[in-house]
């Protein structure tokens, strides 16, 4: 992610009546504290109405106005077909989220009345069994925090396993959703079919990136040579 695309990010995440903590923007973005306390200071140099401090908490005060975004007719139906497609395959939280967006983009479409669902040309089906279940929320919120999680697992010939993992990715495809994962037990990279899981629980257990055992390590070992 650009550092600017990530500074608005984090204007966001400091919107609200809550403290949020740097941990935890660090979880969302995906960097580290450090580089959080960064970009806070950068901002709060720029006049933004940032409060807290390390250790408690930062929050956004007062109004923040921040330069428009201009999209071209392509980019809309990119976001529009992408959207569409989380309506399909996300769980609840995704899908509210995609409309939402969705609205958004619509009221950019500058120049042209936004097109109705009926007249949307560009679609996406997919068979409602292959969506994601209820706890794909849960293995979300797992992957910003870099929390834990357990779960019981049966593999394609219906042995079953317990399992303790570093989530590290989610994928969706057309037959459903992947959790990429870093496996205690096998101490090796693993991928699990959501579908064939079954007692998930995020643990109170965090977790940090280490060489070898992150997402950068499982997708260079899966690289074409």
């Amino acid at each position: 992610m650009r550092r600017a695309d990530r500074l608005i990010e984090l204007i966001g995440h400091l919107k609200g009546d809550a403290l949020t903590t740097a941990a935890d923007l660090a979880g969302r973005l995906e960097v580290s504290v450090r580089t959080v306390y960064r970009d806070i200071a950068a901002l709060a140099a720029q006049g933004f109405p940032i409060e807290g401090e390390a250790g408690v908490g930062y929050m956004l005060r007062g109004p923040v106005d921040l330069p428009p975004l201009a999209f071209d007719h392509d980019e809309l139906e990119a976001m529009a077909l992408g959207l569409a497609y989380v309506e399909q395959v996300g769980d609840r939280g995704l899908v509210a989220a995609a409309r939402t967006a969705r609205g958004k983009i619509d009221g950019a479409w500058a120049g042209a009345k936004a097109p109705g669902v009926s007249a949307r040309k560009l679609r996406v089906a997919q068979r409602p069994e292959r969506r994601a279940p209820p706890f794909a929320a849960a293995l979300r919120a797992a992957l910003r925090a870099r929390w834990r999680v357990r779960f019981h697992y049966r593999d394609g010939g219906g042995r079953p396993s317990a399992r303790h993992v570093r989530p590290l990715a989610l994928t969706a495809f057309s037959d459903g959703w992947l959790l990429i994962a870093w496996c205690e037990e096998r101490r090796d990279f693993r991928v699990f079919r959501l579908d064939r899981m079954a007692e998930t629980a995020v643990m109170d257990e965090r977790f940090d990136d280490e060489p070898g055992r992150d997402l950068k390590t499982f997708l260079a070992q899966r690289a074409p040579r």
